[in-house]
């Protein structure tokens, strides 16, 4: 790695404020680095997750249904893409956090071959210890893309049936016919009944809606 030199003008200065604008100053041009990224990748994610909540989606079948039932399906749609834009900032910014600490470790003399084989250890460590974990993340990540299920609908999540009550990465919750409140762990669900989904409107359902 290129050391950043002392300039010219600093030659005469005190030993400890050449040091200031050598190491610190590096670090600081890092962390700045790091925020100004986050600061623009959060823009665009932003930008892009909001076009696409604004733009109508059709899907197949949509003109079978009622006003109201495609109204709450673009609903779903939105918040299926405001959740993937979630998941995608947390993912850029653990990313951008783990090259800019790594960045400033070597600057600080920290070899980099240890930082690869610490953040192995870390790796292997966390993945072994969170397995569940990230399953269900994974599965709830499929779960949001593929639209099998959202709010509102009524599902057989085969551990448990009702009502979708709110949903995240990790676990669904539902409220079955008795009340019961349910929590699901979306890497444990192998099979899921919607019988919400694009269902066609009963007779007479059109006229009134």
């Amino acid at each position: 790695m290129t050391y950043l030199a002392t300039p010219e003008f600093a030659t005469d200065w005190p030993e400890w404020a050449r040091w200031l604008i050598g190491d610190p100053l590096a670090v600081v041009l890092y962390l700045l680095g790091a925020l100004v990224v986050l600061a623009i990748a959060h823009a665009v994610i932003g930008h892009t997750v909001k076009r696409l909540a604004a733009k109508p989606w059709t899907l197949g079948g949509d003109g079978d249904v009622s006003e109201a039932e495609r109204a709450h399906n673009q609903a779903r749609r939105e918040a299926r893409i405001k959740t993937l834009g979630s998941v995608a900032h947390s993912t850029v910014k653990a990313v951008v956090w783990i090259l800019t600490i790594c960045l400033v470790l070597e600057r600080l003399g920290v070899s980099m071959g240890l930082i690869i084989t610490t953040l192995g250890v870390l790796g292997v460590g966390v993945g072994l210890g969170a397995q569940s974990m990230v399953k269900d993340m994974i599965a709830g990540m499929f779960i949001l893309a593929e639209d099998q299920f959202g709010i509102g609908d009524q599902v057989d999540a085969e551990q448990a049936s009702g009502k979708v009550v709110s949903m995240s990465l990790r676990i669904t919750t539902l409220r079955d016919d008795d009340g019961v409140i349910w929590y699901v762990p979306n890497g444990t669900v192998t099979r899921i009944g919607n019988s919400s989904q694009h269902r066609p409107p009963a007779t007479g359902e059109a006229a009134t809606s």
